[in-house]
């Protein structure tokens, strides 16, 4: 349970009356954090935080890949930026050892920020200063993951370029008899087939999709070995199951042949999706349930087919 004296160690609070402090060491959440565990994954709703002991690490993820963002030590806060605009959290945070951080649900903040203006006004001006840095890191050149050379008509390298596409996996895909695939080769012999080269500068030639999906990190595996849901499928339908069962606390895995989201990923517009009035591109409903169906902790592999099912015990 919370203290005042806890709380007061918050530069935020240390200037509010005995009385709020006393208020919010009652009522604030006070959540203990293993290593790895998540205060609140990318995503997630907003609500404002304060690290009372530990390190936080900011995650994000961009391309598919994992950045560290910066780091939140005792006393600092955070949760301001998803306030300010009203959105989801636009990274996570993970403890990055044994950490203990105090949680105010928005409602909580709003009646806070409505006695006292100084907290109001230095969480509106935090939150000015990290947007300019999460602009700065957005604008950033991205370089594609993969470079793909390989022939139009070539079916390997039509079903490498599919993959890649439906996975979202950024990737540049040259001719061989381009001068731009000229220079990637300068120096290596032709090789009859796709070639795949990732940003790290591995050369993978004529590489089967599972393959390529494991070097760019894609979970192809189970990391359990018992379930209490399996679903076949990550279509909207099965991604929305994954929901279901993961937020009731059930151990759930998707088994996806190709790539979350199935064919609605592929429509440019989808107009009769409930909860969407003005319609949303395949893409992007796919992306967000995927995304909601993993912060649950729902596992999602792919590059996986179900062979067949047995009935009875085993």
């Amino acid at each position: 349970m919370l203290t005042v004296d806890e709380v007061g160690a918050i530069p935020l609070f240390s200037g509010l009356p005995a009385g709020e402090m006393e208020r919010l060491a009652r009522t604030a959440a006070d959540l203990h954090l293993s290593a790895g565990e998540f205060a609140v994954h990318e995503g997630g709703e907003a609500a404002l935080f304060a690290v009372l002991a530990g390190k936080i690490e900011v995650v994000k993820t961009f391309d598919g890949i994992e950045r560290t963002l910066g780091w939140r030590l005792p006393g600092t806060i955070f949760g301001e930026v998803p306030i300010a605009l009203g959105s989801g959290f636009p990274g996570g945070y993970r403890a990055a050892e044994p950490s203990r951080v105090m949680r105010l649900e928005l409602q909580q903040y709003y009646s806070l920020a409505a006695v006292s203006k100084d907290v109001a006004q230095k969480v509106s001006a935090l939150a000015r200063e990290r947007m300019g840095g999460l602009q700065s890191i957005t604008a950033e050149p991205q370089q594609p993951r993969v470079t793909l050379v390989g022939h139009r008509w070539d079916t390997a390298c039509g079903e490498l370029r599919r993959f890649l596409a439906r996975n979202q996996i950024s990737f540049n895909w040259l001719l061989p008899d381009t001068a731009d695939a000229e220079a990637f080769w300068a120096g290596r012999p032709a090789f009859d087939g796709p070639v795949a080269r990732l940003a790290d500068g591995e050369i993978m030639e004529n590489p089967a999709v599972r393959d390529l999906a494991i070097r760019l990190g894609l979970q192809t595996r189970p990391r359990g070995t018992e379930y209490d849901v399996a679903i076949i499928g990550g279509g909207p339908a099965g991604l929305a199951a994954a929901v279901y069962g993961a937020s009731e606390g059930l151990r759930t895995i998707v088994v996806e042949r190709e790539a979350p989201g199935g064919q609605a990923g592929t429509s440019s517009r989808i107009e009769n999706y409930l909860g969407f009035p003005s319609g949303i591109s395949g893409d992007e409903l796919a992306s967000r349930a995927l995304q909601q169906s993993r912060r649950l902790g729902a596992e999602i592999l792919v590059t996986r087919a179900v062979a067949g099912i047995r009935y009875g015990h085993a």
